[in-house]
């Protein structure tokens, strides 16, 4: 889709007052390779377990019929799912902005490698994760030789980037029993040439479990880590989210809603494997395999969950919080961050791209 159509898409929804929806994760399928503590997605029992290729141009086509900016596809394990090139082929023609394959990079190396050539030869980013090394990581991932599987495949990525505009980066969930392990975590991704995110454990959805080892606490350790995550050329989060990290575990955080709040700019739908749409908890607005996005945006069902929504706790998540914060700056000095931030994501992408054809 060319940039004027999206633009008077954009308009379009703005003038009917539904959600540009600004990005959209399609679980492919609830298997996964990894038994994480704080993911229960494996124990959902939806048949087929994963979308197929026909399936997702069903779902691609809505998209773009609806306006589609970002997306990204995740499973479960992404990788696990058998049509993936294609529906990663036909993602790259869905979504204007950027497309981002989400994989736990724990497959084995020739699965690994051959779907890392389709998202580096078509530029589409690469987001995995890592929570920990050695036995704590083992721990957290509920797997073998968590740390060292992923490092090895994070590098054969960065070798064969080849001139990709590819993003790769490595999302860290900070929980309270990885803080000591977070510089050491970031300084192992970005010596292979990986950005970081850092996300919050949080038990906000249907498939994230409560653990209470896991929940982060307010105190001196946390000060550290935030204190050395703050301004951190290394990860990119905006700045407004790491220093608002603190205030939130502290219960001192001002409360807001992306979906109730910024309802049209910040709105973020999940679409599962049989095309369940969801906004964050709670059961689907609808099925985007049934009515496409339109109709289930103007839906009683939608309405009855951002009402829902209005009694909601708050969060602070990078997949709901982050969104609104860009779009909301407090003051000109974090608007000024916030274009930094983005822009120097973008230019240092285009800079690992072109270095690498020089190699």
């Amino acid at each position: 889709m060319n940039r004027i159509k999206l633009i008077k898409k954009g308009i379009q929804r703005i003038a009917q007052k539904l959600p540009l929806n600004s990005s959209t994760e399609i679980r492919l399928t609830h298997l996964c390779s990894q038994r994480c503590r704080q993911c229960s997605v494996y124990e959902r029992t939806t048949e087929p377990p994963y979308m197929s290729l026909e399936q997702f141009q069903i779902i691609a086509e809505r998209l773009r019929d609806y306006g589609a900016y970002i997306g990204f596809i995740s499973g479960g394990e992404a990788t696990l799912v058998p049509d993936l090139e294609g529906i990663l082929i036909e993602a790259k023609k869905t979504f204007a902005i950027a497309t981002t394959l989400v994989t736990g990079l724990y497959n084995r190396p020739e699965v690994i490698q051959r779907i890392g050539k389709v998202a580096l030869e078509n530029d589409i980013n690469i987001q995995t994760s890592l929570d920990g090394l050695g036995a704590l990581g083992d721990s957290l991932r509920g797997v073998t030789n968590f740390s060292e599987t992923i490092l090895g495949h994070m590098n054969w990525l960065s070798e064969h980037r080849n001139g990709s505009k590819s993003l790769l980066y490595a999302n860290i969930v900070l929980n309270d029993l990885n803080l000591d392990q977070v510089p050491e975590l970031i300084r192992r991704a970005n010596d292979l040439g990986w950005k970081t995110t850092i996300g919050l454990y949080h038990t906000l959805t249907d498939t994230t479990r409560s653990d209470d080892e896991l929940r982060l606490r307010p105190g001196k350790r946390l000060d550290n880590i935030l204190k050395f995550l703050d301004h951190n050329p290394n990860i990119m989060n905006l700045n407004s989210f790491i220093e608002g990290i603190g205030p939130f575990i502290s219960g001192g955080q001002k409360k807001f809603c992306a979906f109730v709040d910024s309802p049209v700019l910040s709105t973020r739908t999940t679409i599962m494997e049989n095309g369940d749409v969801h906004l964050c908890y709670g059961e689907p607005i609808g099925n985007i395999l049934e009515n496409d996005l339109a109709q289930i945006f103007s839906s009683e069902s939608y309405q009855q969950r951002i009402d829902q929504y209005r009694q909601c706790r708050g969060c602070w998540t990078t997949c709901y919080t982050q969104r609104y914060l860009l779009v909301h700056p407090a003051s000109v000095k974090q608007l000024i961050d916030n274009f930094r931030k983005v822009t120097g994501t973008k230019i240092g992408r285009a800079k690992n791209g072109t270095s690498k054809k020089t190699d």
